[in-house]
């Protein structure tokens, strides 16, 4: 369970082919299931909502067809109801379109290469606050609808803010809590998903411009109840020197590290995610094994399928020291700066 993360297309490719039954199917005899799949997150500008249909058909066919899967503007409304922005009333707002490019990828499953429709908010969600979506499909007058509750943030305890971080060590640890007195400082996410991105400028022989890059950590994931400590903090331990160890062994750095690569040491981000149930279960769920070959489903759209669930994202940066850097450079061949001054 080291990643948690749901890729939009894969997920909605999965769901268009559901039925009008429980189980998951390729036909829906009786009309058109609606498809919900969205997961908000209350420090975002803009929270995207993607609602498609059943087909009857060919699913080999179909699925490419995005006329198939998709309803046309006025033929459903959406509402969603909850506090935005800085308001603690209740408040129903209604939804509008808006279109996105999806880039064209002839490994895709699903249709791509054109403009896709999506309903959206601008409205700043809160955290730890319920949100419902209520859909009304025009043709038959069925209202749809699904209801969660936002993740709540935390505040990352330690590594202290702007502490430098060294990678030198055995043993170290992740504190963080919960800022949510409602909860009694408890989290409302169901997983914690905590990782590390080791950032970096680089520039290619030849090149005139330097690319932003990434090596990810994965330090760790699990339940909240397996990290909270006896005082009200969450906690996870993890090797530091592990860190050297993945970044031997990341793909781009170990491929594209011709002679006379250039790249410069930038900052150190832990990131701790917290995941909502919904989008936990569906996770546990879609990965379990059984001896049993059809595959279960979980859903939490009444009347429709799919999924509606919350993740948010805490993040600290924080300055590599000297020895670390030093090593970078020294004992690796990827062309590593290391400049005393930074």
């Amino acid at each position: 369970m080291k990643d948690i993360k749901i890729y939009l297309l894969g997920l909605i490719l999965l769901l268009t082919v559901a039925a009008c039954t429980t189980k998951f199917d390729l036909y829906c005899y009786d009309g058109d299931t609606t498809i919900v799949y969205t997961v908000l997150d209350a420090n975002a500008d803009t929270n995207f909502f993607k609602i498609t249909k059943s087909f009857l058909g060919n699913a080999n066919e179909l699925a490419y067809d995005y006329e198939a899967n998709n309803y046309k503007y006025d033929e459903i409304s959406v509402k969603f109801i909850g506090c935005f922005d800085n308001s603690n009333m209740v408040d129903t707002i209604m939804l509008d379109t808006i279109s996105k490019f999806i880039p064209y990828d002839e490994n895709a499953s699903f249709y791509s290469g054109i403009r896709q429709m999506y309903y959206f908010t601008d409205r700043k969600l809160q955290l730890g606050k319920e949100y419902q979506l209520v859909i009304l499909r025009h043709s038959d007058d069925m209202v749809l609808s699904g209801k969660i509750r936002m993740t709540n943030a935390v505040n990352i305890l330690k590594p202290f803010s702007n502490k430098k971080i060294s990678f030198n060590g055995r043993l170290d640890s992740l504190v963080w809590v919960v800022n949510d007195p409602s909860t009694n400082y408890h989290t409302t996410a169901a997983y914690f998903d905590i990782n590390g991105y080791f950032h970096y400028k680089e520039l290619m022989p030849g090149a005139t411009d330097t690319v932003e890059r990434v090596v990810t950590w994965n330090i760790n994931s699990g339940v909240p109840q397996n990290m909270l400590s006896a005082y009200g903090y969450y906690l996870t331990y993890y090797t530091p020197k592990s860190f050297f160890t993945i970044l031997a062994s990341d793909q781009h750095l170990v491929n594209n590290s011709p002679y006379g690569v250039q790249r410069w040491i930038g900052k150190f981000e832990y990131c701790i995610s917290s995941i909502g149930e919904e989008l936990y279960n569906y996770h546990i769920i879609n990965n379990s094994y059984s001896l049993i070959m059809e595959v279960p489903n979980y859903s939490n759209i009444e009347n429709g399928i799919g999924l509606m669930s919350s993740s948010t994202s805490v993040r600290s940066f924080h300055t590599i020291e000297k020895i670390t850097r030093r090593k970078i450079a020294n004992d690796y061949s990827f062309g590593f700066i290391y400049d005393p001054a930074d």
